[in-house]
């Protein structure tokens, strides 16, 4: 038994380490790397909440999530939308009514990198250790 627990203990030691340097690093905000435009920290939780719909040029914006119960979630939620889950929950119930849906939730960090280094038109977050040259950083989140 105590090797079981030893062996479990071993496998999430990783997971555990490398979330540190994640929090550490803050929060990117990312685009594709054509995409040329400046972004206040306001205007993100405007895009986030799907009251601006589209960039500059006219096109559609798309913004993705990460998952649900993710701490990079919470923390951009936290730090952007001000607002807590259950006050969210409700916007978006408002919200579809008038057909208006949330941003769409990806699962995992890689999944934002390469949806947003292969979509011109996408904005998303990740933790900024994770960012590699196929995006932008548009705004950084501490």
């Amino acid at each position: 038994m105590a090797r079981v627990v030893l062996a479990a203990m071993l496998l999430l030691l990783p997971l555990a380490t490398a979330a540190v340097p994640e929090d550490r690093a803050g929060i990117a905000v990312i685009v594709h790397p054509s995409r040329t435009t400046t972004l206040s920290s306001d205007l993100l939780g405007q895009i986030y909440l799907r009251r601006k719909r589209f960039w500059d040029d006219g096109t559609p914006i798309v913004p993705l999530n990460l998952a649900g119960g993710s701490p990079v979630r919470a923390a951009f939620t936290d730090a952007v939308l001000r607002q807590s889950e259950r006050v969210l929950a409700d916007y978006w119930n408002r919200q579809y009514f008038y057909g208006i849906l949330p941003p769409a939730t990806l699962a995992s960090t890689e999944a934002v990198l390469r949806y947003v280094a292969s979509e011109p038109n996408a904005i998303g977050y990740v933790p900024a250790s994770a960012v590699d040259g196929s995006v932008a950083i548009l705004l950084r989140i501490e």
